[in-house]
């Protein structure tokens, strides 16, 4: 069965820095509280995770996240309310393109 897909980022001077996969982190880093736990439970390294985190703060006027060092209870990681509301209005935003998309059948139907 044939499909339309739309990929949709947000760009900050021609630099993609927020997308599926930083959305993605984010509610990993939500769910577990660890940027270590979240970035295992997406398979990707830590460093990976973390220089995405730096990236995502060094892009917003109030940062995303909150590392915490780790010590003898261990660290841990936040998402802010500036994250969990970017986070609601990145998947409020998918869910419209993707109604919009799914109302496109004319391509579809012109490809059988």
């Amino acid at each position: 069965m044939k499909k339309i897909k739309v990929k949709c980022w947000v760009e900050d001077e021609g630099e993609k820095f927020y997308g599926p996969g930083p959305n993605e982190l984010l509610k990993r880093i939500q769910e577990e509280g660890s940027l270590s736990r979240a970035a295992s439970k997406m398979e990707m390294s830590y460093k990976k995770a973390w220089e995405l985190v730096q990236r995502l703060n060094q892009h917003t006027e109030e940062p995303l996240v909150i590392l915490k060092k780790g010590g003898q209870h261990g660290g841990g990681a936040e998402v802010t309310p500036q994250g969990l509301e970017i986070m609601r209005e990145f998947e409020n935003l998918q869910i419209k393109i993707d109604e919009l998309v799914d109302q496109q059948t004319d391509l579809i139907k012109v490809l059988k």
